[in-house]
């Protein structure tokens, strides 16, 4: 696990800054093109899938920053819209998105008033919030025993006495990340995000800056890259913040904190709901030596350990038809697995649900993304992505997702193959792409196949049935 009482990113963004402040200085960092340390983050072995219903995983590295909050007295069971925050509004490690290899993990959490930790103490009390929480995080590898080292990651949720003040409060800390930010390094222009919650409103603010220690940063290339994201969902405004130490950053489906925003506003939503989480809703926490993995080779021919996981905190399995992203409801627990081998990748994800009708709804929800979009739009290659949905004979409800490629109307060897099912409170997901996934014309192997692989799993999710196993 990762030392960060040596070298706290924040903490030295703080001090870097009140020593730039004290000398009045101006000391702008340019963008440095160049690679992230290699020793510190390995690649997760990539799932993007050539055709039909591809993958979307981000590619190499972003940053954040950091903001904070913290001192609700009060830790709810139920979300009422009169009361204060708790620990139910903030992200979970399952919330929590980072990069190919390495995910973030909550910390334990720190009592009392918590200030933002660059350029100068100020917390969203001092913007007028109420009730405020937080929730810190540290970067792990996912794959590797290597400890990462001056990354960091938070989530500051306030609560404010009505829309009008948090409406205000919202424009003020926008302000201060770009100004105080503006001080210390370099700034970028805020990036618009749908948080995709009504009466909200959020945006990304982007940073790069000096001071990374020796031990480090050895050959004096890197900087302290940074992503703020700062939303607000009626009365409430959440900050995720985060940094890392880093050269340069890509991604292919938006940037972390990009999509974690999202979520995060869905979780400040003040109302009745009960919190999706599996300790709070009995029959919907996923055992840790669920086997999910069951039915997948244990070697690969041209990998020895083809496998991943099963682990919590992998990315959610997002795929897109027509360049919309499948919906990803909010669920109780979520356990992911991948198997990666020469043109043949394998996801499994299963999610657990409060109720069967949650499950059901999650089910619908992401084939339908597919029956809305039987052809996608033709590309500059000239190829045209298909899907088809058929029902499934498994578990309570399943659904098979065709996605192949075409090209002026005949076959390509891209494609993939998802199977959706259903058993009580919870949603197996297994997408295989790659040649072994490839559906045309042998829909009918490539489903029996993968049902069969997955029989073991499928059974197993009887746990998740009111009567159980």
């Amino acid at each position: 696990m990762p030392d960060q009482s040596e070298h706290d990113p924040i903490d030295e963004l703080a001090r870097f800054g009140a020593e730039l402040g004290r000398a009045g200085g101006d000391m702008p960092l340019s963008a440095v093109d160049a690679r992230r340390r290699g020793d510190q983050i390995r690649r997760r072995r990539t799932t993007l899938v050539a055709g039909g219903a591809a993958l979307a995983v981000a590619a190499v590295i972003t940053p954040i920053l950091a903001l904070t909050g913290n001192g609700g007295d009060r830790d709810l069971t139920t979300k009422d819209p009169a009361a204060a925050l708790s620990e139910h509004d903030l992200l979970t490690d399952d919330d929590t998105v980072y990069s190919d290899g390495a995910d973030w993990f909550a910390i334990d959490p720190e009592e009392g008033t918590a200030a933002f930790r660059f350029c100068e103490p100020r917390s969203l009390s001092d913007f007028g919030a109420a009730s405020t929480r937080r929730r810190d995080f540290e970067l792990r590898n996912a794959e590797v025993s290597v400890e990462v080292s001056g990354d960091a990651f938070r989530e500051s949720i306030g609560q404010f006495p009505d829309v009008a003040s948090a409406r205000e409060a919202y424009d003020e800390v926008v302000a201060f990340v770009q100004e105080c930010g503006a001080r210390v390094g370099r700034t970028f222009d805020p990036r618009p995000v749908d948080p995709g919650v009504g009466d909200s409103e959020a945006v990304v603010v982007d940073g790069h800056y000096p001071g990374v220690p020796e031990d480090l940063d050895p050959y004096g290339d890197a900087a302290y890259i940074s992503e703020v994201g700062v939303a607000r969902v009626g009365a409430r405004i959440a900050v995720l913040d985060s940094v890392i130490v880093g050269q340069d950053y890509n991604y292919v489906d938006g940037t972390p904190v990009e999509r974690m925003i999202p979520v995060a506003a869905d979780r400040l939503q003040p109302g009745p709901d009960e919190p999706f989480d599996p300790t709070t809703v009995p029959g919907t926490r996923i055992a840790d030596d669920f086997p999910l993995a069951a039915g997948w080779p244990e070697t690969g021919s041209d990998s020895p350990e083809p496998l991943t996981g099963p682990l919590r905190g992998l990315d959610p399995l997002v795929m897109t038809a027509c360049d919309r992203s499948t919906p990803d409801p909010r669920r109780s627990d979520r356990l992911s697995a991948q198997w990666v081998d020469v043109e043949d990748v394998r996801n499994r994800q299963l999610t657990t649900y409060p109720t069967e009708d949650d499950a059901a709804a999650a089910a619908a929800g992401f084939v339908q993304a597919f029956r809305a979009c039987p052809q996608g739009l033709v590309g500059d290659d000239g190829t045209t992505q298909r899907w088809d949905v058929r029902d499934v004979d498994a578990g309570d409800e399943a659904y098979a997702v065709l996605g192949w490629q075409q090209a002026d109307g005949g076959a390509t060897p891209f494609g993939d193959t998802t199977l959706v099912v259903r058993v009580g409170r919870s949603v197996l997901i297994e997408s295989r792409g790659g040649h072994a996934g490839n559906p045309q014309g042998r829909e009918q192997e490539v489903v029996a196949a993968i049902s069969t692989d997955a029989t073991q799993v499928v059974d197993a999710m009887c746990a998740f049935t009111d009567g159980g196993c």
